[in-house]
């Protein structure tokens, strides 16, 4: 079975490439997806954040609230450091259970979307890495539309996540996402043409 991540920094357009991916019938598990189960009320990380943030960091139902820990999180690192150490480490065992079970029942190709993969040092765990990025004005416009965020905040998101430019190094296929959404089709296009070769 080939595995294949797709990652990208805030506002690449790597949701967009992941979604195209689902559009076309590959199977994607989106770590995402995971760490918002684990992160809703009667989740795997609940205790874990209440042992150390509190219930300020709670929702009404127990569930994380995702506002208040973002604004905790990017103004402190060793706050975003304990609360990935209690989430991340869950995600990456229910996807290496997903593998494997995956794997069980045959499958060829199954894509992942993994925005901390370098930055967890997950990268060896995949077969291909899938890089999609963007210039950082463009990232920032976007974030500036899309999350409806102050230009400080979105620097600091921004300035918080790993280097793109060794992401771009250590990824075997990179799509640069500057352009119009049928550019981005187009080259994911080449992509899985590629992968089918391989």
């Amino acid at each position: 079975m080939k595995t294949i991540a797709v990652t990208g920094g805030i506002a690449s357009g790597k949701s967009l490439a992941a979604s195209y991916l689902k559009s076309k019938g590959y199977e994607l598990i989106d770590a995402d997806e995971i760490a918002r189960v684990i992160t809703a009320p009667g989740g795997r990380a609940i205790p874990f954040i209440m042992e150390h943030f509190g219930a300020d960091y709670t929702d009404d139902e127990g569930g994380l609230d995702r506002a208040a820990m973002r604004e905790l999180v990017f103004n402190n690192p060793d706050k975003k450091a304990l609360l990935e150490m209690g989430t991340t480490d869950i995600v990456i065992e229910e996807i290496e259970k997903i593998k494997r079970e995956r794997e069980e029942a045959g499958n060829e190709l199954l894509f992942f979307d993994i925005p901390l993969l370098f930055e967890k040092n997950q990268e060896d765990k995949y077969d291909y890495i899938l890089m999609i990025t963007a210039d950082r004005e463009t990232r920032k416009e976007r974030i500036l539309q899309r999350e409806g965020l102050n230009d400080e905040m979105a620097e600091l998101i921004i300035a918080s996540q790993f280097d793109e430019n060794k992401k771009v190094e250590a990824a075997d296929f990179v799509i640069y996402n500057n352009g119009e959404i049928a550019d981005l089709y187009r080259s994911m296009d080449e992509v899985l043409l590629q992968l089918g070769r391989k």
